[in-house]
């Protein structure tokens, strides 16, 4: 057994799993946003009819 490796592959595999899981929660946050923008977009375009 190649310890050396074996670590090697544990740590980078973690790394690998925190980057993932950053991206999903940051992508998550611009849809949110994105959604939210758009919506109170439509919002100011309705008051504008009244």
């Amino acid at each position: 057994m190649n310890y050396y490796n074996e670590i090697k592959t544990e740590l980078i595999n973690n790394e690998i799993h925190k980057r993932v899981k950053n991206y999903s929660i940051n992508k998550n946050e611009l849809d949110t946003y994105y959604k939210v923008g758009k919506l109170l977009l439509e919002a100011g375009k309705n008051m504008e009819r009244v």
